[in-house]
Parts: structure tokens; C-alpha cells; sequence
């Protein structure tokens, strides 16, 4: 399915919530220990995402009907890296998709990696629950390489990057 992409405005916030909350719905279904185990909801609360939204950080992933299907955050700094990794890069957070909306994780990262080229940056870089080895496998599929294990409290994840080619 072809997918459209913009920047998120506040009137997205409650789309960007919503389908935050079906994923972690999902999660509890499949039994996957992810978001829906950290207290994410409370952790990042509607302010937080209204924040990231005016500062241009989230953006969107939109099907032929004009319905939101996916969200994902491209941020500049990421305090679970060192200061000495932290070059020319877009880090991806709150990377979420309807379950139903087959291809759109993949279509979203596509368009940050196309984005981040336009922008100069040489590499995306993100992070994934340690446990979820459907999602470390479709990360490694895409190029994501392993470059470091992180905590940060109960959720235990892995460092992934992509260096971009021009």
C-alpha cells in the first residue's frame, strides 16, 4: 500500500495517542513485553506528545483514505547515547502503526532514512526491547545493526543503527 507522510500538528494528538494505545493493546494480546509493560502512557503523557509536536518532531503515516495509520518521532539527541555517538544523526522514537496497516513501520523508517539524507545526517538510529525477537529480526532486516545493549528502569533494550548511503 502506498502511504503519504507529513509532520503531525496538535490537532494529530489524539490520532498519535490512539494508535500508541491500539499497539500496546496488540502487545498484551501477543503476549510481547514491550510499551505495554513500562507504564508508557504515564511516562509520556498527552503534554509530552503536544511538546514534541510544536517542536516539528513527530510525523505521520497516512493511507489513501486519509486515515493515520502510523507515527513515529525523529529526534536529535537521545540521552540513552554518549556524547561521542551522537553525529549527524535522527533518532527514532515512539515508532508505532495500526496492527492492520500492513507495511507502514517499513514505509515510515524508509521515509526518515529519506529524510535524513535530504537533511545531511548519516545515520538513524533507534532502539528495541531486548525480548521482542520479531521486531530485533524485522530491525535487522532492514539494516538496523547492533551496536550496544541499554536499561533505562524495567525496559531493557538494544541499540540499533543504520549508517545511510547517499
Amino acid at each position: 500500500m502506498e502511504y503519504q507522510f507529513r509532520a503531525a500538528g496538535p490537532e494529530d494528538v489524539d490520532d498519535i495517542i490512539g494508535i500508541i494505545q491500539e499497539r500496546i493493546d496488540w502487545m498484551d494480546e501477543k503476549n510481547l513485553y514491550q510499551w505495554n509493560r513500562t507504564n508508557y502512557m504515564q511516562r509520556y503523557p498527552r503534554e509530552y506528545f503536544l511538546g514534541r509536536i510544536s517542536s516539528h518532531e513527530f510525523y505521520l503515516a497516512v493511507d489513501p483514505e486519509g486515515k493515520t495509520v502510523g507515527v513515529m518521532a525523529l529526534l536529535l539527541e537521545d540521552g540513552r547515547w554518549t556524547e561521542d555517538e551522537k553525529k549527524n544523526c535522527y533518532y527514532v522514537h515512539h515508532l508505532a502503526t495500526r496492527p492492520q496497516a500492513k507495511g507502514a513501520g517499513k514505509a515510515l523508517l524508509s521515509f526518515c532514512e529519506d529524510l535524513s539524507l535530504q537533511e545531511g545526517k548519516k545515520v538513524v538510529r533507534l532502539d528495541c526491547q531486548k525480548g521482542n525477537d520479531r521486531l530485533n529480526a524485522f530491525y535487522q532486516s532492514l539494516g538496523y545493526q547492533v551496536v550496544g545493549p541499554m536499561v533505562e528502569g524495567a525496559y531493557e533494550g538494544i541499540k540499533r543503527e543504520k549508517k545511510l548511503k547517499a
